[in-house]
């Protein structure tokens, strides 16, 4: 394993890399994860399907800088994935995202799709439903309650907001994130883009997945024109660290696949 930092679109970025193969994969984390979330899979899939494996820290998390203080929106994102490409001159890699990071590489295959092979995306944000009543109370909480917040430890507030109300990503956001956070959530989702990305997609979900639901999984699948859906029925929205075995067999096969 490789640590460096390069400089994408104005921002130092830290990555991670694993192997040697000729092409290229990279893996894009969820919000509030880091290349760490990947630590164990990155390099097993770099054995397993010998590819070169590279893992950034998306901008405001990790060890990478922070977006501006104004916040980025997943075209943002979108235009930094590119910079980091070029910065490290891949001119065109398989994709492999997990929730959050797979709006921004669902960006890159709208915007080029020519920097595009193979895209795996599994728990994939991006698809809006209307929201819960847990949701809008916790929502309601994390910016009405700001005094009683104070009143309350960190601990027992991320087990009323994650675990009572829901909506982890705004209640744990650091102050310097939230608008970034603001501009995403109010994105139109991407229903009426998937039907333009003609890429192989290798759709991996968590049946029991409570962030992104399965029924989010199925508009993937019904949207993409070449996509495949693999369910894992005890799965829940980090398949990634519960199933590794079996995502590197399905991932190694997918790669492999003409």
């Amino acid at each position: 394993m490789k640590s460096d930092f390069v400089t994408a679109h104005g921002i130092k970025t830290h990555f991670r890399s694993f192997g040697t193969g000729k092409e290229v994969l990279v893996f894009l984390h969820g919000w509030g994860g880091t290349s760490e979330s990947f630590q164990s899979l990155a390099p097993h899939i770099a054995r397993q399907s010998r590819v070169k494996v590279i893992v950034p820290d998306l901008p405001g998390f990790g060890k990478s800088e922070n977006p501006p203080a104004s916040g980025w929106d997943t075209r943002d994102y979108e235009a930094w994935l590119e910079a980091f490409l070029k910065m490290l001159d891949i001119h065109k890699a398989h994709f492999y995202g997990h929730s959050f990071g797979c709006r921004v590489i669902v960006r890159l295959l709208l915007a080029h799709p020519e920097k595009a092979l193979k895209v795996i995306l599994t728990g994939a944000a991006g698809i809006k439903w209307p929201p819960s009543f847990r949701e809008k109370v916790s929502l309601l909480l994390s910016k009405k309650c700001v005094q009683c917040k104070k009143l309350i430890p960190a601990k027992l507030q991320q087990l009323i907001i994650s675990k009572i109300f829901g909506a982890r990503d705004w209640g744990s956001a650091p102050e310097a994130l939230k608008p970034t956070l603001k501009k995403v959530l109010e994105e139109a989702d991407f229903r009426e883009d998937l039907p333009r990305i003609t890429h192989p997609v290798l759709l991996l979900w968590g049946a029991r997945d409570s962030v992104t639901p399965i029924k989010s999984g199925r508009v993937f699948e019904e949207k993409l024109p070449h996509a495949t859906l693999k369910i894992f029925s005890n799965g829940r929205h980090g398949i990634h660290r519960t199933h590794e075995d079996k995502i590197v067999k399905f991932v190694t096969k997918f790669l492999n696949e003409k």
